[in-house]
């Protein structure tokens, strides 16, 4: 396994106290225990965080997407019991969330289209401070920026509906890449990994997509002893999928392969061409 596999595998198996736990149940909304759901085991304490959605200006936004993942002990509870919930902010920009039992891990994704998405999570295992949920937490959208491209066949004919995946690959951590690192206080919020799932970006009957919460190109750094790690892995990276065409098995595999830069992602005129199976 090449090293950028290694790290990524690393990255999503240090996240699993909440993404990855999170991306097991997206589908099914709802309650997850080993044994018996959340109402099985009541009480536990539950307590609320208000969550604030401002904007570069500091203005409320309203209707910004929440999603909310937390794993959490009941008391006298032997196992955990994971929570998935899904909030939208009101028209001054507020939504009141509730945090349940123990925390052992406490994500929120914050998603609004033409912003920058962001992350926040709180836990104990990885951070000094990851047990002190606050009663009160703000969140600052920066306005996103675009890129795009074209996908084409071997023929040069464009591809409709493919189906393009996007990680900002500039947001992974060395917690979440390196055994030895140093527990330290979390840093909150922090951009959002994901900038778009498989389902979120679709190619059009041009062969054309294109995505426009990208952050800013100075905003899109790697950690110096992450960059020493991957020297070749983009800032971006593509996950391009059809069920016609040979599809990428990791993200950035045809994006690599073919040389699209983040410059021409930016100008909208990388072409990826796709192989029919």
């Amino acid at each position: 396994m090449q090293r950028f596999e290694k790290v990524m595998a690393r990255r999503f198996f240090m996240m699993l106290i909440t993404a990855v736990a999170g991306l097991f149940t997206v589908l099914t909304p709802g309650f997850l225990t080993a044994e018996q759901p959340v109402s099985a085991v009541k009480p536990f304490q539950i307590r609320t965080l208000t969550v604030c959605v401002i904007d570069a200006d500091r203005q409320p936004l309203a209707d910004v997407r929440i999603y909310q993942n937390q794993i959490f002990f009941a008391e006298a509870a032997e196992k955990h019991l994971l929570e998935n919930s899904y909030h939208t902010t009101d028209a001054r920009g507020i939504v009141v969330l509730e945090a349940k039992g123990k925390n052992y891990g406490l994500g929120l994704w914050v998603s609004k289209d033409k912003y920058c998405p962001l992350h926040a999570w709180w836990s104990p295992k990885y951070q000094t401070d990851g047990g002190q949920i606050p009663d009160e937490f703000t969140f600052q959208l920066e306005r996103g920026t675009s890129i795009g491209g074209t996908i084409k066949d071997e023929q040069g004919q464009p591809i409709t509906g493919v189906r393009v995946a996007v990680e900002n690959l500039t947001s992974i951590t060395p917690l979440a890449m390196f055994d030895n690192t140093p527990l330290q206080a979390g840093l909150r919020p922090e951009p959002r990994h994901w900038l778009a799932e498989e389902d979120d970006v679709v190619t059009d009957a041009d062969g054309r997509w294109r995505l426009n919460n990208v952050p800013a190109d100075d905003q899109l750094h790697f950690h110096p002893r992450v960059r020493e790690a991957m020297p070749s892995a983009p800032e971006l990276g593509l996950k391009l999928s059809h069920p016609d065409f040979q599809s990428d098995i990791r993200f950035g595999q045809l994006q690599r392969q073919q040389g699209i830069t983040l410059e021409s992602l930016r100008s909208q005129t990388a072409v990826i061409v796709m192989q029919r199976r």
